[in-house]
C-alpha cells in the first residue's frame, strides 16, 4: 500500500480543544473506506442518494491513478474529504468527472498550459451541526485541495460546486463561472462549475490570507509525498 501523507495544521477554531486536524491523502490503490463512508454519509443526509446496505458511496473517476482523495480527521474520525482528479495536457482518456457533464471543459483542457485539476465530491460529516465550524471545516477543506495543487505544481483549477458555494470560491480565492449550473451527479442539486489559474495572483491571494496561507515545511512535505501518490496521464 502507498504511504500517506500526513499534515497536522493550526487549530481551526481556537476555543474547541478536539478541532485540531489532520490530513491523509490516498491514492487509488488505498483503502478509502473512511471517506467514501463519509461521502455516503453526507449525500445521503443531504438526499442526493438513497440509503444502501454498503455504506459508501464512490464512482469510477475515484479508482484512476490520476486521482486523489483527502480525508480530514479529528480524534480519529474522518469528517471531511474532498477529490482531486488530475489531467496533463494531450491526455486521451477522459480523467476529469466534470467533462462529461459541461461541454465548456473540452476548451478548457485545449487550451491548458499545464496540469489541470478539478475538486469535486467534497462532504462533511452531517453530524457536524455548528453552521460556523461546518463552514471553517469546508474552508479548511478546500485549503487542503489547494495545498496539493500548490505542491504538484498544477496551473488551472477547476471547481464543480453546489450553487450556494458559488460565492466562497468567487469572493476569496477570485474563481470565475467556467460553465452554467448542472445537475452533477448524483442528486438533482443544481452545480456550477469554477474555474481560475493558479497564478501568481492565487498564490499572493493565500499568502496574504491567514486561514489560508501555507507553512513552507508543510508545503515542502506535501511535494515529497505526493507525486508518489498520484500519476497525471
Amino acid at each position: 500500500m502507498t504511504a500517506q501523507a500526513k499534515i497536522e495544521p493550526a487549530s481551526l477554531e481556537a476555543d474547541q480543544t478536539d478541532s485540531i486536524l489532520r490530513t491523509v491523502w490516498y491514492s487509488a490503490q488505498d483503502n478509502r473506506r473512511e471517506a467514501f463512508a463519509l461521502r455516503y454519509r453526507g449525500y445521503v443526509h443531504a438526499g442526493l442518494i438513497e440509503p444502501s446496505p454498503f455504506g459508501i458511496y464512490t464512482d469510477a473517476y475515484d479508482d484512476l491513478p490520476t486521482t486523489l482523495i483527502a480525508g480530514l480527521f479529528r480524534r480519529g474520525a474522518c469528517i471531511a474529504t474532498l477529490r482531486l482528479s488530475f489531467y496533463a495536457p494531450g491526455a486521451k482518456a477522459p480523467v476529469l468527472p466534470c467533462e462529461k457533464v459541461y461541454p465548456e471543459v473540452p476548451a478548457l483542457k485545449a487550451n491548458a498550459q499545464g496540469l489541470m485539476v478539478e475538486l469535486s465530491r467534497l462532504a462533511i460529516d452531517p453530524e457536524i451541526t455548528s453552521t460556523r465550524y461546518r463552514a471553517r471545516l469546508y474552508a479548511a477543506t478546500i485549503r487542503a485541495g489547494i495545498s496539493a495543487c500548490l505542491a504538484l505544481d498544477a496551473k488551472h483549477l477547476l471547481v464543480a460546486t453546489q450553487t450556494k458555494w458559488r460565492a466562497f470560491y468567487q469572493h476569496v480565492l477570485d474563481f470565475k463561472v467556467a460553465g452554467p449550473a448542472q445537475f452533477y451527479p448524483p442528486g438533482d442539486v443544481p452545480v456550477v462549475l469554477l474555474s481560475r489559474e493558479l497564478d501568481e495572483s492565487l498564490k499572493r491571494r493565500v499568502a496574504k490570507n491567514m486561514f489560508f496561507k501555507l507553512d513552507p515545511a508543510e508545503l515542502e512535505d506535501l511535494k515529497t509525498r505526493l507525486p508518489t501518490l498520484v500519476r497525471a496521464e
